[in-house]
């Protein structure tokens, strides 16, 4: 999810959910930006990579293991591009499963 906070604020308002992991990207202005993301211990997380725009990583969750990829697209559309070909090139090297989700900021159909 977007935060759009800093990470002392974001860690001070985590204390009330009950998530044994997290991972967090800093906002790349005031109120703009930031990353979160929370996990509980049943799930094992390695984050393989992380930007302003996605966090990506290698899950496993009752011995299947698989990549998903967190995404926060960019909202200027100048940049979009810069931001798909950066996830493009994560799946690349991919034989697995990988799942992309979040709010990737394009509209595919009207």
């Amino acid at each position: 999810m977007e935060t759009k906070n800093s990470d002392e604020k974001v860690l001070k308002d985590l204390e009330e959910i009950p998530f044994d992991h997290h991972f967090l990207v800093s906002p790349h202005s005031p109120g703009g930006g930031g990353l979160a993301l929370l996990w509980m211990n049943e799930v094992s997380i390695s984050v393989l990579s992380s930007s302003h725009n996605f966090i990506d990583t290698s899950i496993t969750y009752k011995g299947t293991s698989f990549n998903a990829t967190f995404t926060y697209g960019e909202p200027e559309v100048s940049k979009r591009q810069q931001v798909w070909d950066q996830i493009s090139l994560l799946g690349q090297g991919r034989n697995g499963p990988w799942m992309l989700t979040g709010d990737f900021n394009e509209i595919l159909d009207s």
